[in-house]
């Protein structure tokens, strides 16, 4: 993390000190949170439409924070001791911060955007890159224009290799956080449906995520998946003055891997004669897979170190993660959900065999834009009754899934819900030995509450 005195804090920020007598006090860490600070942290009460953490600052003060920063024009109360350095505003010196202590890092920074498969990838290189390098990753889904901040601030002095997420809601998220970042690899896994609402259509999702570019080095390397329908399409109209290379299954990409038959508890991939397996369930992982081989390639790590890193991978929270219960199994991908990452799960639930029962719970896919009444319709249409027994949706949106799944299956083994009480009830009904119950939606929609119901059930 950075360790810093507030005299350089200042000179990094071209804040104001409170009083030149603090210039060595000394920083550890920074935080934005009064509830989460530890000794010795810089606070940054950061002000938005339902809080103002200006309101904490004693708190944070009682809890051994070093000093914090404030508003140039923001009245400090008498109560409050530590020192403070004054700034525009908060949130942008945040992001100053993390930006001149990015340029004073001696790392190299892998950032990954894509509609689907960052979280997955970021993990996948952090574990095999952990083999040769000392490597830190974004924890948890800090990926914003608070938490890349965050994330470079957390970076030891002495680490090797950073490996960052760069999310977007809206064009220019991912602009302000590359230029943050200051990536050396820049690397777009997919192009899906995710933030149509703003973004309007897959070129439009291109375009944000291409921003990446932006804060790419001079000497840098962009990866794209070359497979992806939309980046193969348009990826030529864009001007990227660094080196680039392209990964996937098909034969005109630079990086070319080889799909080899899966079983329920891992994938398997080829390249150069060489067999890696990650276990992960879902064919997608074949790409995060490649995509983390080319790097690895790309930073000198051998086969050996690289097979050694890929097995030790876990599935995050709520991301595509098998649960064993009483007699029967969840697949639990309820983090969120998008119709390229559904028809991926589907098409995962096709795989697993041994079950005698199949139940999809499918929840609203959020943030589609205009079109999304036909694209949850779409999805349902695609749910193939010899794969699943029964399907439950829960939300206005999954109501045209319903509808689009009732061109396929009888009416008594597709069902659609506005309460997720009457769901629960239902999905219980149905569960019998050997059952698979798949769960799946958008993050807004709360699909893991439906897992927590039936994790007690006995069978």
């Amino acid at each position: 993390m950075i360790e810093r005195n507030l005299g350089q804090i200042a000179e990094m920020l071209g804040g104001s000190l409170c009083d030149p007598n603090y210039k060595d006090v000394k920083i550890s860490g920074v935080s934005t949170d009064s509830r989460t600070i530890q000794e010795n942290n810089l606070y940054i009460p950061l002000v938005g439409e339902v809080f103002d953490g200006r309101l904490f600052v004693k708190e944070c003060e009682d809890k051994g924070a070093s000093a914090f920063l404030i508003d140039r024009d923001y009245e400090i109360k008498n109560n409050i001791s530590i020192p403070y350095i004054r700034v525009d505003d908060t949130l942008k010196a945040l992001q100053d911060l993390a930006r001149s202590y990015r340029k004073e890092l001696n790392v190299k920074v892998i950032g990954i955007t894509g509609s689907n498969g960052k979280t997955t990838t970021k993990d996948l290189l952090y574990e095999v890159l952990s083999t040769k390098y000392k490597t830190q990753k974004t924890i948890g889904n800090l990926n914003n224009e608070i938490g890349v901040p965050k994330t470079i601030l957390s970076l030891n002095e002495d680490t090797e290799i950073a490996v960052v997420e760069l999310g977007t809601d809206k064009f220019g998220d991912i602009s302000l956080t590359s230029n943050i970042a200051l990536p050396d690899i820049a690397i777009i896994t997919n192009i899906g449906d995710s933030h149509l609402h703003n973004l309007k259509s897959k070129e439009g999702i291109l375009k944000a995520k291409m921003e990446i570019v932006e804060g790419l080095s001079d000497d840098g390397i962009f990866i794209y998946n070359g497979d992806d329908e939309t980046m193969k399409k348009e990826i030529d109209s864009y001007k990227v003055d660094q080196k680039i290379i392209s990964f996937g299954l098909e034969d005109d990409n630079d990086f070319v891997v080889k799909e080899i038959p899966s079983t329920p508890a891992k994938v398997s991939f080829s390249h150069d004669g060489e067999t890696y397996d990650i276990p992960l369930l879902g064919r997608h992982n074949i790409y995060n897979g490649a995509c983390c081989l080319l790097i690895a390639n790309i930073l000198g790590l051998d086969t050996n170190e690289v097979k050694s890193g890929l097995v030790k991978v876990r599935p995050a929270n709520n991301r595509s993660s098998m649960i064993e219960l009483d007699g029967f199994d969840v697949l639990d991908d309820s983090y969120k959900s998008n119709p390229q990452s559904l028809r991926s799960g589907l098409a995962t639930c096709k795989l697993l065999d041994g079950y005698n029962n199949k139940i999809v719970v499918l929840g609203d896919m959020l943030e589609l834009g205009d079109k999304e009444d036909e694209l949850h319709y779409e999805v349902g249409l695609d749910i193939d009754p010899k794969d699943i027994h029964y399907c439950l949706f829960f939300g206005d949106l999954s109501y045209h899934m319903y509808k689009g799944a009732l061109n396929n299956f009888p009416k008594d083994r597709a069902f659609h819900f506005t309460d997720k009480d009457d769901l629960i009830d239902k999905l219980k009904s149905f569960i019998t030995k050997s059952t698979l119950v798949f769960v799946k939606g958008s993050h807004g929609m709360h699909m893991e509450e439906i897992i927590e119901s039936i994790r007690s059930l006995k069978l």
